[in-house]
């Protein structure tokens, strides 16, 4: 399914002589459900700044390097999160998602058939969302959704990949549907995409009281106003 949240990512740990990009990462690693794992013996993936010291243990070194390493298993700093996530989905899924997501929780409109309904943006990528409403959406409906994100308004066409019905549990007193957009321009994906990227970072610091503006975010590669080039 496009965006569900999937248990049991892995075990991954983060090592860099700077902690507070330890943290930043670790905390983005959590929102993708990867498990992370302070004791690095105890991992699968090892995130390893180049020139530091391959702790001893059983997993695989990912180099964290601002040069390129030839055939050795690393990527570049600044780091590009879509990159990181590409990894990492690679290494512990037989079939790995493409396309990195954001959890959100937000208002947005829908036209159904001619009806309009409130419903919330759950999750996003460049290629999809997964909402909540009061309806129940069946699988191969198709729908508009109209909703903002910062001080860009979206207006999507979309169909519906899979339906979750209503539940007792918290945050799925409504159905969800997951949703892939029709045609999304190659400039809206890229838009997309950099802000989803940014809005990761930016949880993240929130989340360890790490302020935006630190030096630590030097090492991600980010575009800070990912809706610059794009026109609507």
């Amino acid at each position: 399914m496009l965006l569900d949240a999937r248990a049991g990512g892995g075990r991954v740990s983060v090592l860099t002589r700077n902690s507070r990009v330890n943290s930043l990462l670790q905390a983005v690693l959590e929102d993708w459900h990867f498990i992370n794992e302070p004791d690095a013996a105890c991992v699968d993936i090892l995130l390893l700044e180049r020139g530091l010291p391959v702790p001893d243990g059983r997993w695989e070194v990912i180099w964290l390097t601002p040069l390129p390493l030839g055939d050795e298993p690393h990527l570049e700093v600044p780091l590009s999160l879509t990159g990181l996530y590409h990894c990492l989905e690679r290494r512990f899924f037989a079939q790995p998602r493409h396309h990195i997501r954001l959890t959100l929780n937000q208002p947005l409109d829908l036209n159904v058939r001619g009806v309009w309904l409130v419903g919330r943006l759950l999750s996003l990528s460049d290629r999809g969302a997964r909402i909540s409403c009061p309806a129940h959406l069946p699988k191969g409906e198709r729908l508009q959704l109209d909703f903002q994100l910062e001080r860009q308004f979206l207006r999507l066409t979309a169909e519906v990949l899979y339906d979750i019905p209503a539940g007792d549990v918290p945050g799925r007193e409504q159905p969800q549907a997951g949703l892939l957009f029709k045609l999304p321009r190659p400039a809206l994906r890229t838009a997309l995409r950099h802000f989803i990227e940014r809005s990761l970072v930016e949880q993240a610091c929130k989340k360890t009281g790490i302020s935006a503006s630190d030096p630590s975010l030097s090492w991600f590669s980010l575009v800070r106003d990912p809706w610059g080039e794009f026109t609507g």
